[in-house]
């Protein structure tokens, strides 16, 4: 496919991503200059499409990425929101056949956008961090600290914070049963029964429901 017709079949607003997914796991060529309008287009409707076809194409098979993971850490401090919450999702995916543990070197990066200049970055980076844990369960101890202590480390809005623990509540709730300090995880939920965010609240009710505590 000439590349022209390619940046003008994934900037379509009707863009068939999984079929485009498929194409990526399938055709090197097509993998590559994806992953260039990613990096490098400047409109967003091909960068955005192209990241939302590796998005998906990265999890369902990260090992053919994972050449490429200096390029996607390298979006964690763009200047760009978006980008950088591509970076977050696209180096989540890779986790999973990290075997260099390459994360080692990124973590600090990656989880400074806790506390982005962006709220929804923020909600990105935690929102990812299951995937993170899911891959490496070592890292547990150091994430449950950072969730824990979110509070601390966050300059957002109180209403932006309260809403922030939905999706730290969606964490604990995912990866429970390995986590240890339940007492204080169990603490945190129980103070969010009277969030102001009825996200959160709802979600701190189903918890506490769920494992009966």
């Amino acid at each position: 496919m000439a590349k022209n017709d390619l940046i003008s079949e994934i900037s379509d607003k009707n863009l068939d991503v999984d079929k485009f997914a498929r194409i990526v796991i399938n055709e090197e060529p097509i993998r590559r200059e994806i992953i260039n309008q990613v990096l490098n287009n400047t409109h967003i409707m091909v960068y955005y499409h192209s990241y939302n076809i590796l998005a998906k194409a990265s999890e369902l098979k990260p090992e053919l990425f994972y050449k490429y993971w200096d390029d996607f850490a390298s979006l964690l401090n763009h200047k760009n929101s978006y980008h950088r919450d591509f970076g977050l999702t696209l180096i989540a995916n890779l986790t999973k056949v990290d075997f260099e543990n390459k994360f080692s070197s990124v973590s600090e990066d990656y989880f400074k956008h806790i506390n982005d200049t962006k709220f929804m970055t923020a909600r990105h980076c935690i929102q990812n961090t299951a995937k993170i844990l899911a891959n490496k369960s070592e890292l547990t101890e150091d994430i449950l600290n950072i969730l824990l202590n979110i509070d601390e480390l966050c300059n957002f809005s109180e209403k932006q914070k309260a809403l922030l623990k939905s999706d730290v509540i969606y964490v604990f709730d995912e990866f429970y049963e390995q986590m240890g300090r339940k007492e204080m995880i169990n603490k945190f939920v129980k103070a969010e029964l009277s969030s102001i965010s009825p996200k959160t609240k709802k979600r701190a009710r189903e918890f506490i429901s769920k494992y009966e505590i």
